[in-house]
């Protein structure tokens, strides 16, 4: 005969531990699934907000053309550039530094804004002395 102490778990034993570890699994996976999509909003925000900058930059350099208004999408499909912008390979480079690798293939990851489009638009001057301005805006 085997001593109590060699015997191991009981069935009884395993079922309870295996109960506690589906509860705490229970709690804990939702605050997980929040705390990622939390931080696929962020990125999304973020992309849009380095998207936003570089055209900016673009403008500014006076790098553009007013006759056509939008200047960049940012959507399910990728970044799109506009025929606005002169100077296309700046602008390219810019986001190549910031998406590296990715670049050709960023887009919206989280579920706020996988389907929408991220617009940056040109506002033409108010005058002749005054410099075009942007607007940033998901639809």
């Amino acid at each position: 005969m085997k001593a109590d102490k060699e015997r191991g778990f009981s069935l009884v034993e395993l079922i309870v531990v295996i109960a506690i570890m589906a509860v705490l699994v229970g709690i804990l996976a939702p605050a997980y699934l929040a705390y990622v999509e939390k931080t696929r909003i962020q990125r999304d925000e973020s992309a849009a907000d380095e998207i936003f900058r570089a055209a900016e930059i673009v403008v500014y350099a006076g790098e553009y053309d007013v006759t056509d208004q939008v200047l960049v999408t940012f959507d399910s499909q990728g970044i799109h550039l506009n025929a606005a912008i002169a100077n296309v390979q700046q602008f390219e480079d810019m986001m190549k530094d910031h998406f590296g690798d990715q670049y050709n293939t960023a887009a919206p990851v989280s579920k706020k804004y996988r389907n929408q489009t991220y617009t940056v638009t040109i506002l033409p001057p108010e005058d002749e002395q005054s410099v075009p301005r942007l607007a940033g805006a998901w639809s």
